[in-house]
Protein backbone atom coordinates (compact mmCIF):
# COMPACT_ATOMS: atom_id res chain seq x y z
CA UNK A 1 0.00 0.00 0.00
CA UNK A 2 1.52 3.22 -0.89
CA UNK A 3 2.12 5.93 1.43
CA UNK A 4 3.03 9.45 1.72
CA UNK A 5 6.65 9.93 2.52
CA UNK A 6 5.60 12.77 5.29
CA UNK A 7 3.29 10.03 7.08
CA UNK A 8 5.32 8.54 9.98
CA UNK A 9 4.92 4.51 9.99
CA UNK A 10 4.00 3.09 13.67
CA UNK A 11 6.82 0.87 13.92
CA UNK A 12 10.52 1.89 13.33
CA UNK A 13 12.72 -1.07 12.84
CA UNK A 14 16.68 -0.49 12.77
CA UNK A 15 18.34 -3.50 11.42
CA UNK A 16 21.27 -4.60 13.51
CA UNK A 17 24.39 -3.74 12.42
CA UNK A 18 23.32 -2.03 9.11
CA UNK A 19 21.12 1.01 9.30
CA UNK A 20 22.67 4.10 11.40
CA UNK A 21 21.83 8.07 12.09
CA UNK A 22 24.43 10.37 11.72
CA UNK A 23 24.44 13.68 12.39
CA UNK A 24 23.45 16.42 9.61
CA UNK A 25 26.85 18.10 10.11
CA UNK A 26 29.12 15.30 9.34
CA UNK A 27 27.49 14.39 5.72
CA UNK A 28 28.51 13.00 3.34
CA UNK A 29 27.09 10.55 5.78
CA UNK A 30 27.19 7.08 3.88
CA UNK A 31 30.44 5.16 4.20
CA UNK A 32 31.09 1.55 2.82
CA UNK A 33 31.45 -2.47 2.92
CA UNK A 34 34.16 -3.60 5.20
CA UNK A 35 36.98 -4.67 2.65
CA UNK A 36 36.17 -4.96 -0.74
CA UNK A 37 36.93 -2.77 -3.59
CA UNK A 38 35.31 0.52 -5.31
CA UNK A 39 32.43 -0.39 -7.37
CA UNK A 40 32.15 0.29 -11.01
CA UNK A 41 31.03 4.33 -11.55
CA UNK A 42 28.14 3.28 -13.69
CA UNK A 43 26.70 1.33 -11.03
CA UNK A 44 22.61 2.06 -10.63
CA UNK A 45 22.92 1.70 -7.15
CA UNK A 46 22.05 4.71 -5.36
CA UNK A 47 22.34 6.65 -2.32
CA UNK A 48 19.46 7.20 -0.09
CA UNK A 49 19.28 9.89 2.93
CA UNK A 50 16.06 10.28 5.02
CA UNK A 51 14.91 12.63 7.84
CA UNK A 52 12.40 13.60 9.86
CA UNK A 53 9.74 11.26 11.35
CA UNK A 54 10.98 9.40 14.27
CA UNK A 55 14.44 10.78 13.33
CA UNK A 56 15.36 12.70 16.04
CA UNK A 57 15.97 16.39 15.10
CA UNK A 58 19.16 17.45 13.16
CA UNK A 59 19.93 13.96 12.03
CA UNK A 60 19.77 11.68 8.63
CA UNK A 61 19.76 8.33 7.82
CA UNK A 62 21.34 6.42 5.40
CA UNK A 63 20.79 3.36 3.35
CA UNK A 64 21.63 1.93 -0.55
CA UNK A 65 19.21 1.10 -2.93
CA UNK A 66 19.16 0.06 -6.32
CA UNK A 67 17.06 2.06 -9.42
CA UNK A 68 15.35 -0.31 -11.44
CA UNK A 69 13.46 2.17 -13.60
CA UNK A 70 13.21 5.70 -13.93
CA UNK A 71 11.05 5.97 -11.73
CA UNK A 72 11.28 3.41 -8.87
CA UNK A 73 14.13 2.47 -6.08
CA UNK A 74 14.84 -0.69 -4.14
CA UNK A 75 15.51 -0.92 -0.84
CA UNK A 76 15.15 -2.53 2.51
CA UNK A 77 11.62 -1.82 4.43
CA UNK A 78 13.36 -0.66 7.29
CA UNK A 79 15.16 1.98 5.25
CA UNK A 80 11.91 3.63 4.80
CA UNK A 81 9.98 2.79 8.39
CA UNK A 82 9.32 5.87 10.52
CA UNK A 83 10.86 8.58 7.89
CA UNK A 84 9.61 11.84 7.10
CA UNK A 85 11.55 12.51 4.19
CA UNK A 86 14.09 10.73 1.72
CA UNK A 87 16.07 12.07 -0.98
CA UNK A 88 18.08 9.78 -3.51
CA UNK A 89 21.29 10.71 -5.06
CA UNK A 90 22.58 9.04 -8.49
CA UNK A 91 26.64 9.63 -7.25
CA UNK A 92 28.97 6.80 -6.77
CA UNK A 93 31.13 9.48 -4.91
CA UNK A 94 30.11 10.31 -0.98
CA UNK A 95 32.27 13.14 -1.42
CA UNK A 96 30.55 15.07 -4.00
CA UNK A 97 27.01 13.42 -4.25
CA UNK A 98 25.26 15.65 -6.86
CA UNK A 99 21.84 16.98 -6.94
CA UNK A 100 19.07 15.09 -4.33
CA UNK A 101 16.03 13.61 -6.40
CA UNK A 102 13.48 14.16 -3.66
CA UNK A 103 11.48 10.42 -3.05
CA UNK A 104 7.38 11.49 -2.91
CA UNK A 105 5.88 7.78 -2.28
CA UNK A 106 7.53 5.23 -0.03
CA UNK A 107 5.58 1.48 -0.31
CA UNK A 108 6.26 -1.58 1.73
CA UNK A 109 6.29 -5.26 0.20
CA UNK A 110 3.44 -7.82 2.13
CA UNK A 111 6.73 -9.67 3.22
CA UNK A 112 9.91 -9.55 3.71
CA UNK A 113 12.40 -6.32 4.82
CA UNK A 114 11.56 -5.33 1.28
CA UNK A 115 10.66 -1.90 -0.34
CA UNK A 116 10.02 0.54 -2.97
CA UNK A 117 10.32 4.41 -3.24
CA UNK A 118 8.86 6.39 -5.69
CA UNK A 119 11.03 9.46 -7.18
CA UNK A 120 9.23 12.78 -7.53
CA UNK A 121 10.91 13.56 -10.85
CA UNK A 122 12.07 10.93 -13.04
CA UNK A 123 15.45 10.19 -13.43
CA UNK A 124 16.32 8.48 -16.41
CA UNK A 125 19.71 6.01 -16.80
CA UNK A 126 21.43 4.01 -19.57
CA UNK A 127 20.39 1.10 -17.62
CA UNK A 128 18.91 -0.24 -14.88
CA UNK A 129 19.65 -2.90 -11.96
CA UNK A 130 18.61 -6.24 -13.35
CA UNK A 131 16.42 -8.56 -10.85
CA UNK A 132 15.79 -12.25 -10.15
CA UNK A 133 12.34 -12.36 -9.25
CA UNK A 134 12.63 -16.40 -8.66
CA UNK A 135 15.94 -17.28 -6.67
CA UNK A 136 15.83 -19.41 -3.37
CA UNK A 137 18.48 -19.28 -0.68
CA UNK A 138 21.61 -21.08 -1.37
CA UNK A 139 23.72 -23.13 0.66
CA UNK A 140 26.95 -22.93 -1.77
CA UNK A 141 28.38 -20.58 -4.46
CA UNK A 142 29.17 -16.75 -4.17
CA UNK A 143 27.60 -13.39 -5.25
CA UNK A 144 28.64 -9.84 -4.74
CA UNK A 145 27.07 -6.93 -2.04
CA UNK A 146 27.55 -3.44 -3.01
CA UNK A 147 26.96 -0.61 -0.71
CA UNK A 148 27.88 2.94 0.43
CA UNK A 149 27.76 2.13 4.18
CA UNK A 150 30.92 1.95 6.76
CA UNK A 151 34.50 0.41 6.14
CA UNK A 152 36.26 -1.02 8.57
CA UNK A 153 36.65 -0.37 11.84
CA UNK A 154 33.43 2.77 10.91
CA UNK A 155 35.91 4.30 9.45
CA UNK A 156 33.91 6.50 6.56
CA UNK A 157 34.44 6.29 2.67
CA UNK A 158 34.43 7.94 -0.36
CA UNK A 159 31.83 6.31 -2.83
CA UNK A 160 30.49 2.33 -3.77
CA UNK A 161 32.16 -0.34 -2.30
CA UNK A 162 31.58 -4.01 -3.27
CA UNK A 163 32.83 -7.34 -2.44
CA UNK A 164 32.69 -11.24 -2.47
CA UNK A 165 30.82 -13.03 -0.79
CA UNK A 166 29.84 -17.27 -0.16
CA UNK A 167 26.47 -17.82 -0.21
CA UNK A 168 25.91 -20.20 3.15
CA UNK A 169 22.18 -20.70 3.71
CA UNK A 170 18.93 -19.66 4.52
CA UNK A 171 17.80 -17.64 6.92
CA UNK A 172 15.47 -14.87 8.28
CA UNK A 173 15.40 -10.68 7.67
CA UNK A 174 14.08 -7.96 10.03
CA UNK A 175 10.55 -8.80 9.56
CA UNK A 176 10.74 -12.94 9.62
CA UNK A 177 10.68 -12.76 5.99
CA UNK A 178 12.79 -15.40 3.78
CA UNK A 179 16.80 -14.52 3.44
CA UNK A 180 19.78 -15.57 2.26
CA UNK A 181 22.54 -15.66 4.19
CA UNK A 182 26.29 -14.73 3.45
CA UNK A 183 29.76 -14.68 4.84
CA UNK A 184 32.42 -12.40 3.52
CA UNK A 185 35.12 -13.62 1.43
CA UNK A 186 37.11 -10.45 0.61
CA UNK A 187 34.27 -8.02 2.63
CA UNK A 188 31.62 -7.82 4.45
CA UNK A 189 27.95 -5.10 5.33
CA UNK A 190 28.27 -2.35 7.58
CA UNK A 191 26.22 0.21 8.84
CA UNK A 192 24.75 2.11 5.42
CA UNK A 193 24.66 -0.86 3.08
CA UNK A 194 20.89 -1.69 4.18
CA UNK A 195 18.79 -1.96 1.17
CA UNK A 196 22.32 -2.50 -0.79
CA UNK A 197 21.94 -5.25 -3.52
CA UNK A 198 23.26 -9.00 -3.55
CA UNK A 199 24.33 -9.99 -6.91
CA UNK A 200 24.74 -13.64 -8.06
CA UNK A 201 24.80 -14.20 -11.99
CA UNK A 202 24.33 -10.95 -12.63
CA UNK A 203 21.26 -9.78 -11.32
CA UNK A 204 20.02 -8.74 -7.84
CA UNK A 205 18.14 -11.77 -5.58
CA UNK A 206 17.95 -9.86 -2.81
CA UNK A 207 18.57 -6.62 -0.13
CA UNK A 208 20.64 -6.13 2.59
CA UNK A 209 18.77 -6.41 5.91
CA UNK A 210 20.27 -7.66 8.79
CA UNK A 211 24.01 -8.53 10.47
CA UNK A 212 24.64 -11.25 12.78
CA UNK A 213 27.19 -8.90 14.62
CA UNK A 214 25.74 -5.02 15.45
CA UNK A 215 29.53 -4.19 14.69
CA UNK A 216 31.68 -6.22 12.45
CA UNK A 217 34.44 -3.95 12.78
CA UNK A 218 37.46 -4.75 10.54
CA UNK A 219 35.97 -8.45 10.24
CA UNK A 220 35.82 -8.81 6.46
CA UNK A 221 34.43 -12.48 7.00
CA UNK A 222 31.38 -11.40 9.22
CA UNK A 223 27.91 -12.83 8.19
CA UNK A 224 24.47 -11.21 7.13
CA UNK A 225 21.00 -11.51 5.94
CA UNK A 226 19.37 -10.49 2.66
CA UNK A 227 16.11 -10.07 1.99
CA UNK A 228 14.76 -12.35 -1.07
CA UNK A 229 12.98 -10.11 -3.25
CA UNK A 230 11.48 -13.43 -4.64
CA UNK A 231 9.20 -13.29 -0.98
CA UNK A 232 7.41 -10.41 -3.09
CA UNK A 233 7.90 -10.55 -6.85
CA UNK A 234 4.46 -10.18 -7.85
CA UNK A 235 4.53 -6.78 -5.64
CA UNK A 236 7.44 -5.21 -7.41
CA UNK A 237 6.29 -6.37 -10.42
CA UNK A 238 2.72 -4.72 -10.51
CA UNK A 239 4.39 -1.84 -8.07
CA UNK A 240 7.12 -1.04 -10.16
CA UNK A 241 6.07 -2.39 -13.83
CA UNK A 242 9.11 -4.28 -14.27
Amino acid sequence: MHKSVTAAVAATVIAAGLFTAAPASALPASTKVVGGERAPATSSVVQLEASGGDIPAGYVSTCTGEQITASWVLTARHCIDGIGAMNVYHSNSTVNRGTPVAVNRVTAAPAGDIALVHLRTAYALSSYTPLDLTATAKSSGTGTIQGYGLRADAVQSDGLYQATVSLTGASTDAFRGRAQHVTGVTGASNHGDSGGPLIVNGKVVGVCSTGDSADPGANTRAGSNYALLAQASSWIRSTAGV
